[in-house]
């Protein structure tokens, strides 16, 4: 018994002074796990952000790419022009993929035309079906016209003869998101069959 009277006495408990200093490492140990969730949390949605409007990108640019390539193609061999418009932010082509002398709007179509309308800032790609969105956010659009030595085609739009010396088109596609941060891709396409 007087063991445990003498534990009991020595036990006194906490003071105010131990509490305060615990509760004090306390906050300080929250606020730094907090700012590393918040800061990687950040981090991992301007991240995401940024994926989605590469990929949009890239996609809309990999569509648009493979439909130039095919630009012109003509197994029947009644004069199918590849580049129909040509002006800085649209472009018409033309290919009779299935070689029965018909150009069709049916998908997949052989008469496309891209256009980038400013005020939705969305590209579209219209089949002669009507419209479709191809990129989403896009801030801004280039089509260059480039001849078979790699030089510039102008004025733009170009004329029914200039367009007919088309041979790669460099293309330009800037997308953004909302909070401003923007990314520009640019390639060049070969017209193979022009």
């Amino acid at each position: 018994m007087r063991f445990l009277r003498r534990l009991a006495q020595g036990n006194r408990g906490f003071t105010l002074v131990e509490m305060m200093l615990t509760a004090a490492m306390l906050g300080i140990v929250l606020a730094v796990v907090s700012t590393v969730f918040y800061s990687s949390n950040d981090t991992y949605r301007k991240t995401s952000r940024r994926v989605n409007m590469q990929r949009n990108a890239r996609l809309g640019m990999d569509i648009i790419v493979k439909e130039l390539r095919h630009a012109g193609c003509d197994p029947s061999g009644v004069g199918v022009s590849a580049i129909i418009v040509a002006s800085s932010d649209s472009l018409r082509i033309q290919a009779d993929l299935d070689g029965d002398g018909v150009i069709e709007t049916a998908e997949p179509s052989e008469d496309v035309t891209y256009y980038y309308d400013v005020v939705s800032q969305v590209l579209f790609r219209d089949p002669g079906t009507g419209p479709q969105v191809l990129v989403p956010n896009v801030s801004g659009l280039v089509f260059n016209y480039l001849d078979a030595n790699n030089d510039p085609l102008s004025p733009l739009p170009l004329t029914t003869l200039l367009a007919a010396q088309v041979r790669s088109v460099a293309i330009s596609i800037t997308t953004h998101a909302r909070e401003g941060e923007q990314i520009t891709l640019t390639t060049t396409a070969a017209l193979r069959n022009s």
